[in-house]
């Protein structure tokens, strides 16, 4: 995914060649990788020529923020609350400046919504 997430998109012998040499798995078992992520919903296919050109469907940040949430669905609001600060606690300061106005940001689009 990370790989996708860098090229945008790319066949298996494009995601293979950027790799590095420790991961770089026999051409089969990348394109096996990405066919499981395709069936799980993760990529996207489609033909180009004689190739299979593979697109994430997800940015990485949707990946990591869906992937979040699902984590944090089944666990206590404490628990929640306290993984959260912890988080946000590691941040540096433009980090945390960052996700201030993100923040403000997302609670101005909701406030429309419900309107």
């Amino acid at each position: 995914m990370n790989v996708l997430w860098r090229l945008g998109e790319g066949t298996v012998p494009q995601v293979r060649s950027v790799l590095p040499a420790r991961y770089r798995s026999a051409y089969t078992t990348v394109q096996t990788v990405m066919n499981r992520l395709a069936e799980r919903g993760l990529l996207a296919r489609r033909k180009s020529g004689k190739q299979i050109v593979y697109t994430p469907k997800l940015s990485e940040a949707g990946y990591l923020s869906r992937s979040i949430e699902s984590t944090l669905a089944s666990a206590s609001i404490d628990a929640r609350q306290a993984v959260l600060a912890n988080l946000v606690g590691q941040l540096d300061k433009d980090e945390l400046t960052e996700l201030q106005r993100l923040a403000k940001e997302i609670s101005g689009a909701r406030a429309k919504r419900s309107r």
